[in-house]
C-alpha cells in the first residue's frame, strides 16, 4: 500500500529524500545513512500547507543545533511537502530519523491515501528550544522553494518567523 510521507525539514529538498530512499552521506551531514530497503523514488509529491506550528529544538548529531519539529497544536501554518512512497519506505525513512522522533501523526488524506509526518511526543512549550545551524536551515530553505516555488526572500523570512518567534530565538 502507499501512503505520503509529509516532510515539514530537510526532505522537502527532493536531493536530500534520495539519502533515505539509496543511502550515503548528504553534503554538509555528519553521517551516511543506510537507505531504504526499496531504493524506488516516490511516485508522486505535493507541496502542503499544514495547521500548526514549526519549531527547533535539541541537538542534531547530523547538522550540529536544533532539530525541526512540528506541533499540530501550535498557532500558525507549517510549509510541507509531501510525497507518495510505500508503507515499507515510509517505515524505513522513519527508522533513519533519531529516537526523539517518536510520534507518528496522520495530518489527512491525498487521493485517498493517508498522509503521515512524524515528530516528537514532547510537548512544545516542554522543550529546550535551540537554534538549528544554518547548514541545515539552508537545505530546509531550499526544499521550501523547490515544493512551493517561493524565492529565496520568501522562504527567508518563513523561516526567520519560525526561528524567531516560535523558537524564541534571535
Amino acid at each position: 500500500m502507499r501512503v505520503w510521507y509529509v516532510s515539514y525539514g530537510s526532505n522537502m529538498q527532493r536531493r536530500r529524500l534520495r539519502y533515505y530512499l539509496e543511502g550515503g552521506r548528504p553534503k554538509g551531514g555528519a553521517h551516511a545513512h543506510p537507505g531504504a530497503r526499496d531504493h524506488s523514488s516516490p511516485t508522486g509529491d505535493a507541496p502542503l500547507v499544514l495547521p500548526g506550528a514549526l519549531y527547533f529544538a535539541g541537538e542534531s548529531r547530523q547538522w550540529t543545533g536544533g532539530r525541526a519539529f512540528y506541533d499540530p497544536d501550535g498557532s500558525g501554518t507549517v510549509l510541507a511537502r509531501a510525497y507518495l512512497v510505500t508503507e515499507e519506505q515510509f517505515a524505513d525513512i522513519r527508522a533513519q530519523e533519531p529516537a526523539c522522533y517518536d510520534r507518528v501523526l496522520q495530518v489527512g488524506e491525498r487521493d485517498g491515501f493517508p498522509m503521515y509526518t512524524f515528530t516528537t511526543r514532547a510537548r512544545a512549550d516542554a522543550v529546550r528550544r535551540a537554534a538549528p545551524a544554518s547548514a541545515y536551515l539552508d537545505t530546509i530553505r531550499r526544499g521550501v522553494q523547490e515544493a512551493h516555488g517561493w524565492d529565496d526572500e520568501q522562504a527567508g523570512r518563513y523561516l526567520g518567523a519560525c526561528v524567531e518567534t516560535v523558537a524564541g530565538v534571535r
